[in-house]
């Protein structure tokens, strides 16, 4: 394997000596297939107090340095040659006690999936203590749980006390992710391993996430090395930055050069698929601002026929919390239910993408479940074309279900992973809408999708588990195409993506929604990727409509407070 490198002339290093170095790492991992070069000659430090950025594209090799660090690999990753020194002594010098004193206490780790880090059996104060115990076992369980609020506290848990005893489901996902860092900052860590820990998050809660890291390092002096396929995310709060292609390091800075000086096309490559959120700075009359907040029809979305696909009328969804409360002078009682979704309403033009964007626990992904019929409401309707359905009734009785097909934020739990890639699109196209009335063979016409998502068709045999977080988003992007729905739910279907991939699915699901008359409900918290794409933008606030219009409405004229906010959270560089 062969990457082009650039004459990379020196750089800032950390003060000597750093805390951490890789020197010529090099790994392969064993197959019955024959080795595969994973890594090769990786070097790097990382200094005390520092924040280094690992950027590149999804097998380009970055989680499994963090992995390699860690002592994570699995057995059939091979260590070919290199060395890992912490403070001063190579890993391979120390004992196996040694090693595993330093992993969880002095060298800790955020994983991207807060929810698959967090056990949902436990409260997240029993397990923030749990943690403490294990990495300073001279604690009393009393100081433990001292530790453990003082902890939540730090990460901006609201009323730690109180909410030492709440269960992972009850915190927002924003907030999963701060109980995530608490954990890991329980052995007072001198090294933080972050892969990942923001693409799952919302803009405004993904910017307080990394403000708060960024004020652990000042306040505590832990060094992180940050994993991230999200350039704004680097621009945000790393000091360095590591670019890697293949499993080899292509060029390496300080963040600032990197970002305005890059020399390898590579890192250009990924600098340009950045998406830029487009803010003119002429002002707007107010006859202008009427104009783009109705569009052409009047209804807040563009539509050249005037009739919309799907209307959806007074959807309200109420969620029951566990567990009971004092009523006052009545003795005990239930507690209040809490509305998930309150007399909700939206119109979808035909043949069109409309966006809906939010914080976390804003409703998006509660709408766009009742819109797919996955999911029932209390209240309202769904109209699609003249056919009226009961949005309280099931999918599958109402009949949404064929009609709606859904791209689902996390591509692991929505796949077989029994199945093979091959049988899981064959299999959409065999239930598809278009069943029966094709003129191509199933196998072929998966193939054809696959070619056009840029999945190799040697992947066809292959199960879930054997494939990247993006190639497996990719599969369930041409699952739902192949099916050939009236309308798509895509629920965050890029997060997963690179920069690179990502600016590529945006142009193909553009391209198919706009000749295939599709429809689509792009649910996303990347605001520049839904001014890229949709026509139509409602902005979702505590369940609720807060505010609506054309895409060049929402973006340039609106002067909502809430909106406003969304648009202030993404990071300066790439907004123009």
């Amino acid at each position: 394997m062969t990457v082009e490198h650039v004459n990379i002339p020196p750089h800032p290093l950390p003060p000597s000596p750093p805390l951490l170095r890789v020197e010529n790492l090099s790994l392969r991992h064993l197959s019955r297939a024959g080795p595969t070069t994973i890594l090769s000659d990786v070097s790097f430090a990382l200094g005390r107090g520092e924040i280094l950025g690992i950027i590149g594209e999804s097998g380009a090799g970055k989680s499994t340095v963090g992995n390699a660090i860690l002592g994570l690999l699995a057995p059939e990753f091979q260590q070919t040659s290199g060395t890992i020194s912490f403070d001063g002594k190579a890993f391979n010098a120390m004992t196996a006690g040694e090693r595993e004193a330093l992993r969880g206490k002095r060298i800790s780790a955020i994983f991207q999936d807060h929810t698959a880090s967090l056990d949902p059996l436990m409260s997240v104060g029993a397990q923030v203590q749990e943690t403490c115990l294990a990495v300073d076992p001279s604690l009393s369980r009393r100081a433990a749980r001292a530790r453990a609020i003082d902890l939540l506290a730090r990460v901006g848990i609201p009323e730690p006390e109180r909410r030492y005893g709440n269960y992972p489901h009850q915190f927002s996902g924003g907030q999963r992710q701060r109980i995530v860092i608490a954990i890991a900052l329980a052995g007072s860590p001198d090294i933080i391993i972050a892969d990942e820990p923001t693409s799952a998050l919302d803009a405004t809660v993904q910017k307080q996430v990394l403000q708060l890291l960024r004020t652990l390092v000042d306040e505590t002096g832990v060094s992180v090395i940050l994993v991230t396929h999200d350039m704004g995310v680097i621009s945000e709060i790393t000091d360095r930055v590591l670019v890697m292609k293949k499993g080899q390091v292509v060029e390496a800075d300080a963040t600032v050069i990197i970002l305005d000086q890059p020399r390898h096309d590579y890192t250009k490559k990924l600098l340009a698929a950045v998406p830029r959120l487009r803010i003119p700075a002429q002002v707007a009359t107010a006859e202008d601002k009427v104009a783009d907040r109705n569009g052409p029809d009047g209804s807040g979305a563009p539509d050249d026929a005037g009739v919309p696909l799907l209307v959806a009328e007074g959807i309200s969804k109420e969620f029951s919390p566990q567990g009971f409360q004092w009523g006052l002078g009545l003795g005990l009682g239930r507690k209040r239910p809490s509305f998930g979704l309150s007399d909700v309403g939206i119109r979808l033009p035909r043949g069109t993408i409309t966006g809906i964007v939010g914080e976390s626990g804003s409703g998006k992904t509660t709408f766009g479940r009742i819109l797919a019929g996955l999911d029932s409401a209390h209240h309202g309707r769904i109209v699609i074309g003249e056919q009226s359905y009961e949005a309280a009734s099931s999918g599958r009785r109402s009949g949404l279900l064929g009609r709606v097909q859904m791209i689902f934020q996390d591509p692991s739990v929505s796949l077989n992973p029994r199945m093979t890639i091959g049988e899981t699109l064959e299999e959409s196209i065999r239930f598809g809408a278009e069943a029966g009335s094709r003129d191509k063979p199933i196998a072929e016409t998966a193939a054809m999708m696959m070619d056009r998502l840029g999945l190799a068709r040697s992947l066809s045999s292959r199960h879930p588990h054997q494939l990247s977080g993006g190639q497996k988003q990719r599969v369930c992007i041409a699952r739902a195409l192949l099916a050939k729905p009236q309308i798509i739910v895509a629920d965050e279907p890029t997060s997963a993506l690179d920069v690179s991939v990502q600016a590529e699915i945006v142009t193909l699901l553009k391209e198919t929604i706009a000749g295939e008359d599709m429809t689509m409900v792009f649910i996303s918290h990347d605001l520049a990727i839904v001014q890229t794409m949709c026509s139509a933008v409602y902005i979702f606030k505590n369940g609720r409509v807060e505010d609506f219009g054309s895409s060049d409405f929402i973006f340039s004229h609106s002067d909502n407070a809430y909106t406003r906010s969304l648009i202030a959270a993404r990071p300066e560089r790439f907004t123009c």
